[in-house]
C-alpha cells in the first residue's frame, strides 16, 4: 500500500460509495474498483462487503482504519515538515583536520559555521595530515584539511601557499646560522626533503641540532627564547616579534608550505559539507584581509 491507497480506503470508508468516491478521487469506477481488489490481494483478506446501499467494511477491515489514519496523519506531517524546511542544513559533518591549521585558523571558521548552522553535528579530528589522508582513504571522514602533498585521486582545493620562514631571536638576527643551534621539528618526509634542500644549497647541515621538537609552537617558543633557530611557516607567526625572513631556494624558488582541501566528490552534494568547504575558502580571504591591514 502507498500513500494514495490510504486515502483510497479513508474516502471509502467516510462515504461508503465507490460512485462518490470514484468521482472524489477523479477517477473512474472501474479503476477505482480493480485498486480495492490490488489492496485486498496484497493484504490477504477482504475489507469491504458491496451491497444495494452502498460498501459495508468487513471487521477485519474496520480494525485497520486507525492504523491507516495514524500512518496517514505521519505522512502529512512529514510533508509538511519537508514543505517548511526546504533550507534546513543539518545531518552530520565529519571532518580531519591537520594540528597547524586547527591550532591557528580552524576556530574562527569553526564558530562562523556553527553560529550558522546550529543543527549539524560537527565531529573535528585533530591529527598529523598523513594519518589524515589515510583516515580520508578509508572512508571514515568526508572532508581532510591538510598540509603539504598527497597523491588523492578524487577533489582537491587549493586552501592557502604560506612561506616557509628562518625563525630566531632578534639578539641572533644576522648573525652565521652555523654558530648556533638548529631546532629541528619532526614533519612529513616531503616537508623534511625540502628543508634538507634548503640546508645544502646554503652549506647547513644539522649536525648542531639541539633540540628536536614535535609541536610547532614549542618549537617557536624555543626560537623566542633564543635557543636557537628554526624553519617554520609563516602561519605560526603572527604574535612572534622575533626575527623572521622568507626563505628561498638556490633558484629563487619561494620555499612554501601549502594547505589543500581533499574530500570525495559523492560527499559534496550534501549541503553541510559543500558549505564547510565555502566557510573554509572564506576564512583564508578573511585572514588574508586582516594581514593587508
Amino acid at each position: 500500500m502507498d500513500e494514495k491507497d490510504y486515502e483510497l480506503i479513508l474516502t471509502l470508508y467516510q462515504l461508503k460509495n465507490i460512485t462518490k468516491t470514484a468521482e472524489k478521487l477523479f477517477i473512474t469506477q472501474p479503476a477505482l474498483t480493480k485498486r480495492i481488489k490490488k489492496i485486498e490481494h496484497d493484504l490477504g483478506t477482504e475489507l469491504l462487503l458491496r451491497s444495494k446501499k452502498g460498501v459495508l467494511f468487513t471487521p477485519l477491515g474496520e480494525s485497520i482504519i486507525p492504523y491507516i489514519r495514524n500512518v496517514a496523519s505521519t505522512l502529512k506531517q512529514m510533508r509538511q515538515q519537508v514543505d517548511s524546511n526546504h533550507d534546513f542544513i543539518g545531518g552530520t559533518l565529519s571532518a580531519g583536520i591537520s594540528l597547524n591549521y586547527s591550532q591557528y585558523q580552524l576556530p574562527k571558521v569553526l564558530k562562523s559555521y556553527t553560529e550558522a548552522f546550529p543543527n549539524v553535528d560537527v565531529n573535528i579530528i585533530t591529527d598529523q595530515s598523513r594519518n589524515l589522508y589515510h583516515r580520508l582513504e578509508n572512508d571514515e571522514i568526508s572532508i581532510a584539511v591538510v598540509r603539504g602533498e598527497f597523491n588523492w585521486n578524487d577533489k582537491s582545493i587549493l586552501l592557502d601557499t604560506e612561506p616557509m620562514c628562518l625563525v630566531c631571536s632578534n639578539e641572533y638576527a644576522r648573525r652565521p646560522l652555523n654558530s648556533y643551534s638548529y631546532i629541528g621539528r619532526r614533519s612529513d618526509s616531503i616537508l623534511q626533503g625540502k628543508i634538507q634542500t634548503w640546508l645544502t644549497e646554503n652549506g647547513l647541515s644539522t649536525d648542531n641540532t639541539k633540540l628536536s621538537i614535535d609541536n610547532i609552537g614549542t618549537c617557536l617558543e624555543m626560537a623566542k627564547h633564543g635557543l636557537g633557530w628554526a624553519i617554520l611557516p609563516k602561519v605560526c607567526l603572527d604574535d612572534f616579534d622575533g626575527y623572521v625572513e622568507d626563505l628561498y631556494f638556490a633558484d629563487g624558488t619561494p620555499f612554501t608550505r601549502s594547505t589543500y582541501i581533499l574530500y570525495r566528490s559523492s560527499y559534496y552534494s550534501l549541503p553541510q559539507v559543500k558549505l564547510f568547504i565555502q566557510y573554509l575558502k572564506d576564512g583564508k580571504k578573511f585572514r588574508n584581509k586582516n594581514k593587508s591591514r
